[in-house]
């Protein structure tokens, strides 16, 4: 949508769908599929603010980042809520958007990849095993074994006389 769109229609409502893969690779993230944009924007002329309110869903194709392998993330839901401007004044209060041009589909893309985490990984639940001879015990066990040794530093107490 052109800056003049806005100005014309103060409220858009919108609801953009594309089902086919759209390649990111930019950080984990490889490509989307089944982006769909619901929402709607307000343009308020005298502060030239435009003010977005979407929920974005769509399936990521992502890098795992603990261990690499390539995974689909899918019907991941994003809220969209944020504002901008096209004034230059207002570029320390909002998102400022440079050109003519709002598209939406590309910000919203933005949305996404703002909101992956740094970690991103399909293995939330899984032990990386790392190092050898090595066991995993439960807290009843840590705490058993641990009650049954002896810190070094009180023996060496043994050796001073008093």
């Amino acid at each position: 949508m052109l800056k003049k769109d806005f100005y014309l229609q103060k409220n858009i409502k919108f609801n953009e769908n594309w089902k086919e893969e759209i390649e990111i690779n930019r950080d984990l993230i490889i490509s989307l599929k089944n982006l769909s944009i619901l929402g709607e924007a307000n343009f308020d002329d005298i502060s030239t603010v435009l003010s977005i309110k979407a929920k974005i869903k769509t399936d990521i194709y992502a890098i795992d980042s603990r261990d690499g392998t390539n995974f689909w993330l899918n019907d991941q839901i994003y809220v969209w809520d944020e504002e901008y401007t096209f004034d230059l004044k207002n570029s320390d209060q909002y998102n400022i958007i440079i050109e003519e041009d709002f598209s939406i589909k590309e910000y919203a893309i933005d949305q996404i990849l703002l909101n992956i985490p740094i970690n991103l990984t399909n293995n939330y639940g899984k032990i990386s095993y790392v190092g050898s001879n090595y066991i995993y015990l439960t807290e009843d066990e840590y705490e058993k074994e641990s009650e049954n040794q002896i810190d070094e530093r009180w023996k060496k107490l043994k050796d001073y006389k008093f």
